[in-house]
């Protein structure tokens, strides 16, 4: 899928880049695969809070099902409006959102768990509002709890478990809502690395195992290149799609990595040219 808005930069970063293998020194081409229709796609999106400048100008982005796309910028660039525009938290100025017809569902940056009910209850809570029967939440607030690594600590009240575990609480919770697409607005910024380091080894573990769509939004570089299957970076206000890089193979990254550290300095170089041209 492409990404163009604005004027476009488009980076392509060598070391995350693999070829087909070739036969007698020629690349053989690549099967034809049916279109499939975007999980999200976002055509010429503005957006302006009231008489003010703009906040993001005519951004166009297609994510396809099961992709896990980080957005990335300096502070102010608008990262978490659009993550807001696709929830449907904010109206749009112009412009067209398409999403799955059951919605998405968003991770903050604060857990939001409710401090009187234990985890598992926080959990149950997401599947009550969604309709499942009482008899059936119990069970499967814990098998959500399992999926994030968090089996023991059911009946564990927020206060009682540490930042990190509180976030994976959070994402078990968001995973109950049972929708396609998560939107993610910088969920790991207040933990320390070596926690955030283990929740990303978390989170890609379930969104290989529940093939779920990701947005994430990050001002980290080197998250955003740990993650990403693709990383949009937005230029500084207005909002504008400046680059776009691809990860053709993402199992086995750590964010030590030497292809994680190549990356992130190709994209920390486009990166700081935003942020020279935006304080000219």
């Amino acid at each position: 899928m492409s990404a163009t808005a604005g004027e476009t930069v488009t980076g392509d970063a060598p070391p995350a880049t693999t070829l087909r293998p070739s036969f007698d020194g020629v690349t053989p081409p690549a099967p034809h695969a049916p279109a499939v229709d975007p999980a999200v796609r976002l055509s010429h999106v503005t957006k302006r809070y009231g008489s003010g400048p703009l906040v993001l100008d005519d951004v166009s982005l297609d994510i396809a099902p099961g992709e896990f796309v980080c957005l990335l910028g300096a502070s102010g660039c608008g990262k978490s409006t659009l993550l807001n525009l696709i929830a449907g938290l904010e109206p749009l100025t112009s412009g067209g959102i398409e999403t799955p017809s059951s919605g998405a569902a968003v991770m903050f940056q604060e857990s939001a768990l409710m401090p009187w009910l234990t985890a598992r209850k926080n959990v149950e809570l997401a599947l009550r509002l969604r309709g499942v029967p009482r008899g059936e939440r119990r069970a499967e607030a814990q098998r959500l709890l399992e999926t994030v690594n968090l089996g023991e600590a059911g009946d564990k009240r927020p206060h009682e478990l540490s930042g990190g575990m509180r976030q994976r609480v959070a994402l078990a919770r968001a995973l109950a809502q049972d929708r396609p697409v998560l939107l993610m607005d910088e969920p790991f910024a207040a933990l320390d690395a070596i926690t955030r380091d283990l929740l990303h080894e978390e989170l890609e573990r379930v969104w290989r195992a529940t093939g779920r769509t990701i947005v994430f939004v990050t001002h980290n570089v080197r998250e955003a290149a740990r993650l990403g299957q693709r990383v949009i970076l937005l230029t500084s206000r207005p909002g504008r799609i400046a680059g776009e890089w691809k990860v053709a193979a993402t199992t086995g990254r750590r964010i030590e990595s030497p292809e994680v550290a190549a990356l992130a300095t190709e994209i920390t170089t486009e990166l700081r040219k935003e942020i020279r041209r935006n304080a000219q």
